[in-house]
């Protein structure tokens, strides 16, 4: 009784962890598509025009943003209690950090981009402060962690398929790429940028597959 209970509680927290991740995928992938391909060029004067003609939804984009980052906790948190229960305290503790940090810098850039969109009649200064800081947010770090963080839990087997884990390191390697790329480059929002975006939809979609898998193993082992 005692370990059916406790498979079915294990699945349950899985299903919630797979169903944030896809839950983030959808939204951050909505998000991209509603910022568009972005101005023509980094002259102040065309991101002003470029916001201007679409302001409402760059706005919503960062709407939907927020509601992606949300997701982010239902996500991260059920878990991070999977792994410490499954006796992986140390990658636990990594993928909340991890995760906490990722949410934070997600948090950090859409409060720029806001500002960004919202002010009507800027000036170049603040046209070119703004959208260089929103730019070299290191997001892509913060996912390179994550991505980093979690890849244990599948090497060890503690989650479904192996490779996933393998997959994630990868990741992680490509999006560290990208983030000193943004560093030492001129143009960080760039096709790499755009590239480094998929990258990572297409991985946490994997992880979000993997974890309902787990869930209906555990599901199983509970019946």
């Amino acid at each position: 009784m005692g370990v059916s209970s406790g498979s079915t509680t294990r699945a349950a927290r899985l299903r919630w962890s797979a169903a944030g991740a896809a839950a983030f995928v959808v939204l951050y992938a909505l998000h991209r598509v509603l910022q568009g391909a972005g101005a023509a060029s980094s002259d102040p004067a065309a991101v002003a025009e470029w916001i201007d003609s679409a302001r409402g939804l760059l706005l919503a984009s960062e709407l939907v943003l927020g509601a992606a980052l949300l997701t982010c906790f239902v996500f991260i948190a059920p878990l991070v209690v999977v792994l410490r229960e499954d006796g992986a305290p140390v990658t636990a503790t990594a993928v909340a950090l991890s995760g906490g940090v990722f949410i934070a810098m997600g948090l950090v850039s859409s409060a720029l981009e806001t500002a960004l969109y919202a002010s009507t009649g800027a000036e170049p200064v603040q046209v070119v402060v703004l959208d260089g800081l929103q730019a070299r947010v290191p997001n892509v770090l913060a996912a390179a962690a994550l991505a980093a963080c979690l890849a244990p839990a599948f090497l060890q087997r503690r989650l479904a398929w192996r490779w996933v884990g393998i997959a994630s390191l990868v990741a992680a390697a490509a999006f560290v790429l990208g983030f000193a790329s943004g560093v030492v480059g001129s143009a960080p929002e760039s096709g790499g940028s755009v590239f480094g975006v998929v990258a990572f939809v297409v991985w946490l979609a994997l992880v979000s597959v993997a974890l309902f898998a787990s869930a209906a193993r555990a599901g199983r082992s509970a019946d």
